[in-house]
């Protein structure tokens, strides 16, 4: 639904000052924990290390209509927030739901033969400029229920009789032409029945066809890349044509650009076993980026001008979903882009991310992928990659978010195992955990209630701790999944995406707490020179409370503290008088941390708090 900016100021207001209504009116659950009178005592000792801080914070960022000029009333913001982050290792994924948004061959190539296919009230363009030509021939047209793929087009039981001369009317003799799929134009031969235009054309002199296209790639890849310039980052374009696959009929994606389909991903068998064609694909792709164009399937080059770098392309994402892809069928897939990358852009020095699983505890894939005699030879192995999101029993129920940190507890024994396979076998092989979320349940659903403003708090607290946990185990990389996500926005047209996954306010482009948290451990979070001090609480199993501290090489000593509860807590932290502290809390709404000088030692957490205490000078 429709959102404006003072509705947001107005709903937020309330929630501090009445405790009443969260976001859309959602109901705000008055805090009904007392406070503790007898604070946390946070005890440090500043010369007794523990681990060095090698874990990055970082994040994703997925194509969708709301990060696009075209589509998005707060596109710029979106893009100057990713940029203010500073992050590296910042993953780009284009995925799936809006293939126009993420193939950039929806259709296969076709020889001689130049066909268009689209849904009632969209145009079929056609075009023989390639060569110079012009269409000297329309061998099929039919306006109705028509189907099959070029070169195999078939009448339906609906068909417009008109329909060859209009098209030949608006095409023959013409170097291109543009023909609108409507009853105004062709009468209607079926009411009620939804109606698409076939169009098969030929030209002269003869030109094979492609549909090489980077309409609805190109900007969004172009905001992405100049806002992260100078920082690496990993480039994924996960979403394999799905006309590689074997399927009993072809699979139509929709013509509106902005369309959800999220049945792109058809088939589990690629039509070329060899995988030779897709390697072919992503090799195009890259190259289109990086090395100023490509050779496309009939030698004709294709020119982009782009010679972009970046550090990582990760290879398709979680497999196990997407085309059902065992352990070996992946690894052979896995070596085919790579191989096919490496055909078309002559880059050795790409690096890789692999995996890229969402499921859980599944060992045996590890063990199977970073096993290198299950690859073909020179093929490294440089990342792996994996993704966890918590979730809670209700949408709208705070004290139902405090259990995603004991969900990320369990998650940690989960790496824990991984870890010593990966080491085991591939022990060079990095580690990104490039998807560490939340999703809420029923949150692609339209009718579903609106959380409140808390829940902003409550998943930043959960990634917080989160990283903080995982850092323990030394993994390369945690990324906050996603910078935009949203509801049902019926003023864009646009259906939900994970709203509950966002870190902007989809209304403002504002960050919520979730952007603001992860600013602040990018900010703070020396990596590889912070070391972890060994930091122990009086709240036993760290039930409302979690804290670690570190001190840098310079002594620069600073203390994350995280309330993990829906209630006020109170800690204790020795020698904080005189620090600084920044807070991310409800009062910080969507601003960046509240930053104060500590007059005492004794410090108050709002519910789901996230505090860094920057320690005065020993």
């Amino acid at each position: 639904m429709h959102r404006v900016e003072m509705v947001w100021l107005l709903q937020f207001i309330c929630l501090i000052a009445l405790g009443s209504t969260g976001i859309d009116g959602a109901p705000h659950y008055h805090k009904g924990r007392k406070k503790n009178d007898d604070p946390i005592l946070i005890e440090v000792n500043w010369s007794q290390y523990g681990f060095l801080l090698h874990t990055i914070p970082s994040l994703q960022i997925v194509t969708n209509p709301l990060v696009t000029a075209e589509f998005s009333p707060i596109h710029k913001q979106v893009f100057d927030n990713l940029a203010q982050l500073n992050a590296e290792y910042v993953r780009y994924a284009a995925w799936y739901p809006y293939p126009k948004m993420a193939v950039a061959e929806l259709d296969p190539p076709s020889g001689l033969f130049q066909c268009g296919n689209v849904a009632q009230n969209f145009s079929v363009k056609l075009s023989c400029q390639q060569g110079g030509g012009v269409i000297n021939s329309v061998d099929f047209a039919s306006y109705g229920t028509a189907n099959g793929p070029c070169g195999q087009m078939k009448q339906g039981t609906c068909h417009a009789a008109n329909s060859l001369n209009i098209v030949r009317q608006a095409c023959f003799g013409h170097a291109e032409c543009s023909v609108s799929a409507t009853n105004d134009l062709f009468g209607d031969p079926c009411v009620g029945t939804n109606k698409r235009l076939l169009v098969q054309i030929q030209c002269n002199p003869p030109q094979n066809n492609t549909y090489w296209d980077f309409t609805y790639l190109d900007p969004t890849v172009k905001d992405f890349l100049d806002a992260t310039d100078g920082h690496s980052r990993i480039m994924m374009f996960s979403t394999q044509p799905v006309w590689l696959f074997q399927l009993n009929t072809s699979h139509l994606y929709p013509d509106n650009v902005t369309q959800v389909d999220w049945s792109y991903p058809q088939g589990s068998q690629l039509i070329d076993d060899t995988m030779q064609a897709l390697g072919d694909y992503y090799g195009r792709l890259i190259a289109w980026y990086t090395r100023g164009g490509f050779i496309d399937e009939y030698g004709q080059k294709h020119v982009s001008n782009y010679s972009y770098k970046w550090d990582y392309t990760e290879i398709f994402n979680e497999i196990e979903f997407e085309h059902n892809m065992s352990p070996e069928y992946y690894t052979r897939a896995y070596d085919a882009v790579v191989q096919g990358i490496r055909r078309h852009t002559n880059n050795t020095q790409m690096k890789y991310v692999g995996m890229a699983l969402g499921g859980h505890n599944e060992f045996e894939r590890y063990r199977y992928f970073l096993n290198h005699s299950n690859h073909a030879p020179d093929i490294p192995l440089d990342m792996i990659s994996y993704h966890f999101y918590a979730s809670s029993a209700t949408r709208t129920n705070p004290v139902d978010y405090e259990a995603f940190f004991l969900q990320l507890d369990t998650f940690t024994f989960e790496v824990e195992q991984i870890e010593e396979i990966r080491k085991a076998l591939s022990p060079g092989t990095k580690t990104t955990i490039d998807e560490l979320g939340i999703i809420l349940p029923d949150d692609n659903n339209v009718d579903a209630p609106a959380f409140p403003l808390i829940y902003w708090n409550a998943g930043a607290a959960y990634y917080a701790y989160a990283w903080a946990k995982i850092a323990r185990q030394g993994i390369d990389v945690v990324g906050h999944s996603q910078l935009v996500g949203y509801p049902n926005l019926l003023d864009l047209q646009l259906q939900p995406q994970f709203p509950s996954v966002a870190m902007l306010n989809w209304t403002t482009g504002e960050g919520t707490a979730k952007y603001w948290t992860s600013k602040l451990l990018i900010d703070t979070a020396n990596i590889d020179n912070d070391q972890a001090v060994v930091t122990h609480t009086s709240d036993i199993d760290d039930e409302h409370v979690f804290s670690q501290a570190f001190i840098g090489k310079n002594h620069r000593r600073w203390v994350l503290i995280i309330n993990k509860r829906f209630a006020s807590v109170d800690v204790f932290l020795p020698g904080a008088t005189g620090g600084t502290m920044q807070i991310v809390n409800e009062a910080s709404g969507f601003g960046p941390p509240i930053e104060t000088k500590l007059m005492l030692s004794r410090i108050t957490l709002s519910p789901f708090a996230v505090a860094i205490v920057h320690m005065p000078n020993a």
